[in-house]
């Protein structure tokens, strides 16, 4: 079965977002509104989530193949009231009290994220 880049980039989306609720119990409600948020945008069908990642991301390139930990403290070309944005902003308030782990899982989806949406716009 062939999965084109848009199909591979949601569903890896949504499991990052469910694996960030496991990493965030205590903070449930927060990331369940961001989540479900995130998933009701992406039954629109539209790019718009995609070309977000990747137009705020694709400046940080470098920053992300190196796990360069600067890109949490960067500021990400989202609109601040955006979803997207109240994501990173919890993944760079929490980034010291992650274990190597759960960093190294987060740094996989925000590389894996990176790249599809880097091949889908291309």
């Amino acid at each position: 079965m062939i999965v084109d880049n848009k199909t591979l980039f949601y569903k890896n989306l949504k499991l990052f977002l469910k694996d960030l609720i496991i990493v965030f119990p205590e903070d449930d409600e927060d990331l369940q509104t961001i989540t479900t948020s995130i998933n009701l945008a992406m039954f629109d069908d539209n790019d718009k989530i995609i070309l977000k990642f990747y137009n705020s991301l694709q400046p940080l390139e470098k920053t992300i193949y190196d796990r360069n930990e600067t890109v949490f403290y960067n500021e990400l070309y989202w609109d601040p009231s955006s979803y997207e944005h109240q994501l990173f902003t919890k993944i760079k308030n929490n980034w010291g009290t992650f274990s190597d782990h759960n960093k190294k899982i987060i740094w996989d989806y925000i590389h894996v994220l990176y790249c599809i949406s880097n091949n889908y716009i291309k």
